[in-house]
């Protein structure tokens, strides 16, 4: 009896504290009054060149194909990536995208000397993709839209 009375004691105490201390823990003010001008803080990075491979091809690719980008542009505004899909034979099918569209996709089979020619294949791709986006984004009208949002 006396150690089912000091528990009950020692919960109520507890309890009593814990609501105590709740106030403190909470901040008065609302979120809403700590907003933050969220175009402000975004900074864009220009010039990445994202590695989304999965095996070892796909990675000796990506690191031939940035190398070549990097030799050729060295101040870039267009950001890339690069997926790769593994195949079921051998090999992978890899593709270099810009804004979700495609700009070169081909099929990858093992060997550092294919995946270095298929990287200067790709090169040449996103050489004339990148003249061609640069003259539209020149040309187009717009006034209300900025350029992500086209």
């Amino acid at each position: 009896m006396n150690i089912k009375y000091i528990s009950i004691v020692f919960f109520a105490s507890f309890i009593s504290f814990a609501s105590d201390n709740k106030a403190s823990l909470e901040s008065k003010a609302p979120l809403e009054n700590n907003s933050v001008n969220e175009v402000d803080d975004l900074i864009e990075l220009d010039g990445l060149i994202i590695d989304r491979t999965l095996t070892r091809l796909g990675r000796d690719f990506y690191f031939s194909f940035s190398m070549k980008m990097n030799a050729r542009y060295e101040d870039i505004d267009v950001n890339l990536t690069i997926k790769e899909r593994p195949t079921a034979l051998s090999g992978s099918i890899i593709g270099v995208y810009h804004f979700d569209k495609v700009i070169y996709r081909s099929a990858l089979s093992p060997g550092q000397r294919q995946a270095d020619e298929k990287a200067e294949q790709a090169l040449e791709a996103v050489n004339k993709y990148i003249v061609k986006w640069q003259t539209e984004k020149l040309f187009k009208d717009t006034f209300d839209l900025d350029y992500p949002e086209i």
